[in-house]
């Protein structure tokens, strides 16, 4: 094959490359959903092939009548939407049966959520109908005075800069000038809210459900059916996010009711105690996303929703019964040759990272979490107990013991050589 042939086979490859990069996109009716959980509400899609939806009973969420247009993507195997290449709202109320048996009914009706505390802060907070526009109206009007209020703060700050260079450059010449006062930072910003959407708010009691979407014209709208299931918790406990001194950024949880926690002798521990609720492992993953592939049908999982450490914690061990606080804590980095970070209280004024309550550990200790009227609370025992490590020498012995027998039986085998080879001399 000459050059042309070759660089026009190459041509072609390439560009049949190219076309099998781009995906297939077909034009659909979807659920856009916005699921309660209790990290915040979790967006996702429900597309065709339909997908059972999972929500939590007893818990307010929204599900979207959409069309859009969807591909397959086969890097995580899921249903993906185009939303920018369309997005619009199916006209229509939802309908909700059990056993073949119309429920309910659902308008359409605007919604909006926010996050007071910022978009990776709980809790999340959905407004529907004429408070979802209040209240997004109120965020744009803060939003704004915020950023008004921060523009004025930066020009400030920058006449307040050269009025230092103008004092420092007087004290050069021996004038004595008085020094401007500093302008104050306005407080961060960290309301967060979607755009106003509309959808039908969804809170059920548990069980299996099946929706659709009928239209104005009467008729259901072709793909709309799905079958939707409202599931809750099996326990409710405390569990424990433990934050060790010298590893702070790896914490690790005590979810288990009556479980023990390991530790060293004089380890300093943070513990932070959380609200714990347990869901089915299948349930929940399908929550956060109706196409996964994750989560056992068998299987368990604790979810935490609300802290608690306004509560006390209580610590009995050997020396006696006492009764911890919980404070904030901040996280400084060490410099110079001892890196690594610091856990201090910070001072009054300053931010602090997380909070939790404080322990030492001095030996073996229950602990659990007391009430408002100084009463354990139900599922909050656990017990840290610090291992008892002996000498380490016999567990070198034990590798050594294949070898030890395999010399032997060389030496044995040897020696019955050398016997046989002398008596055949004699």
């Amino acid at each position: 094959m000459n050059r042309a042939g070759i660089i026009l086979l190459l041509l072609l490859l390439s560009a049949g490359t190219a076309r099998a990069q781009v995906p297939v996109k077909e034009r659909q009716f979807v659920y856009g959903i916005n699921a309660f959980a209790w990290e915040g509400y979790v967006g996702s899609l429900s597309a065709r092939p339909p997908h059972t939806i999972y929500v939590l009973a007893g818990h307010r969420s929204i599900v979207s009548a959409r069309e859009t247009l969807v591909y397959f993507w086969p890097i995580t195997g899921e249903y993906r939407a185009d939303w920018s290449g369309l997005n619009a709202s199916v006209d229509g109320t939802l309908e909700v049966l059990q056993t073949g048996r119309a429920l309910i009914v659902l308008p359409r009706q605007p919604y909006v959520i926010q996050y007071p505390h910022g978009p990776d802060s709980g809790p999340a907070i959905l407004y529907v109908g004429e408070e979802a526009a209040r209240r997004y109206r109120a965020f744009v009007e803060a939003r704004d005075q915020y950023r008004d209020a921060l523009a004025r703060y930066l020009e400030a700050r920058r006449r307040y800069l050269e009025a230092l260079d103008r004092a420092a450059a007087a004290r050069q010449r021996g004038v004595t000038v008085t020094l401007p006062s500093a302008p104050e930072e306005p407080e961060q910003f960290r309301l967060f809210s979607s755009d106003v959407h509309d959808g039908f708010l969804i809170n059920l009691p548990q069980g299996r459900y099946a929706i659709r979407v009928r239209g104005p014209d009467g008729r259901v709208v072709a793909g709309s059916q799905r079958t939707l299931v409202a599931f809750t918790h099996r326990r409710e406990a405390v569990g424990f996010t433990i934050v060790p001194q010298t590893r702070w950024t790896v914490p690790e949880r005590a979810d288990e009711p009556g479980s023990t926690i390991y530790a060293r002798q004089d380890q300093v521990l943070y513990f932070q105690p959380y609200a714990a609720r347990e869901y089915n492992d299948l349930a929940y993953a399908r929550l956060v996303n109706p196409q996964s592939a994750e989560g056992r049908s068998d299987g368990w999982r604790w979810e935490y929703s609300q802290s608690l450490v306004e509560s006390r914690l209580q610590l009995a061990g050997a020396s006696g019964v006492q009764t911890v606080t919980g404070r904030p804590y901040r996280v400084e980095q060490k410099t110079g040759e001892a890196l690594g970070y610091e856990v201090i209280e910070p001072p009054a004024g300053q931010t602090s990272d997380f909070s939790g309550f404080k322990v030492q550990v001095q030996g073996t200790l229950n602990l659990a979490l007391l009430d408002a009227a100084g009463r354990p609370v139900p599922g909050s025992e656990r017990l840290v107990r610090v291992p008892r490590l002996g000498t380490a020498w016999p567990l070198g012995i034990i590798p050594l013991l294949p070898l030890t027998l395999g010399a032997g039986v060389v030496a044995w085998r040897r020696e019955q050589l050398g016997r046989t080879a002398r008596s055949r001399e004699v």
